[in-house]
């Protein structure tokens, strides 16, 4: 009988260690290094690094290196550079990740509605950028914006400006810079409606790398 407690006793014993053991593995954090890359297999430094959609504070090193510790794997990696463009990956698995960003694999929202961007560096700013690559957009030399075949409205005719899922005004869409800039999409007519009034005159979506 005593042997018999005794080794219920070890057997309780080895199964605490083994959970021990087990949620230590568990709450292990996930080193990961990053090595972002051109399509000349260049280095990248500062590239921006995002970790399922979210901007990490800091950026590749002058190696094109980021280390980061995470409490859970991600999703998704992201890594942006200003003067080339943006790559996103599934996470597989790996605490070793290579990213090669090149102008021909841009991550672009893949919506027929959506207008590509090509090397978005040489527009000034952002009235330059929908005058060149963006259809259906009037912008006078004053920088006044109007979307074709819009009628005016309330004496205006500026369309609504929105920004990463926010309505911004005129000031704040001048200012975006064209190299962060991931798609735009004009919306007119009937499309317009989840706006309401607003909408009357068109709206101009942006969405950009850094949001």
């Amino acid at each position: 009988m005593k042997t018999f407690k005794k080794l219920f006793l070890l057997l309780l014993i080895l199964g605490s260690i083994n959970s021990f053991s087990q949620k230590e593995t568990i709450n292990e954090a996930i080193k990961l290094t990053i090595l972002v890359k051109d399509g000349n297999n260049t280095p990248i430094s500062g590239a921006v690094i995002l970790i399922d959609n979210v901007k990490q504070k800091r950026v590749a090193n002058s190696a094109g290196y980021f280390k980061i510790k995470l409490e859970k794997e991600p999703k998704e990696i992201t890594a942006f550079s200003p003067l080339i463009g943006v790559k996103t990956i599934k996470y597989n698995g790996d605490t070793s990740i290579v990213i090669k960003i090149t102008k021909e694999t841009n991550n672009y929202i893949p919506d027929t509605n959506y207008q590509k961007i090509v090397d978005p560096i040489q527009f000034r700013n952002i009235y330059d950028y929908l005058r060149g690559k963006v259809s259906g957009v009037n912008i006078t030399t004053t920088n006044v914006i109007s979307i074709r075949g819009n009628s005016t409205f309330n004496g205006s005719r500026s369309p609504l400006f929105v920004l990463n899922g926010v309505q911004v005004d005129e000031q704040t869409f001048g200012a975006i810079v064209p190299t962060t800039i991931r798609s735009v999409k004009i919306l007119k007519g009937p499309e317009t409606a989840i706006y309401g009034l607003q909408g009357a005159n068109g709206v101009i979506e942006v969405v950009t790398m850094l949001k």
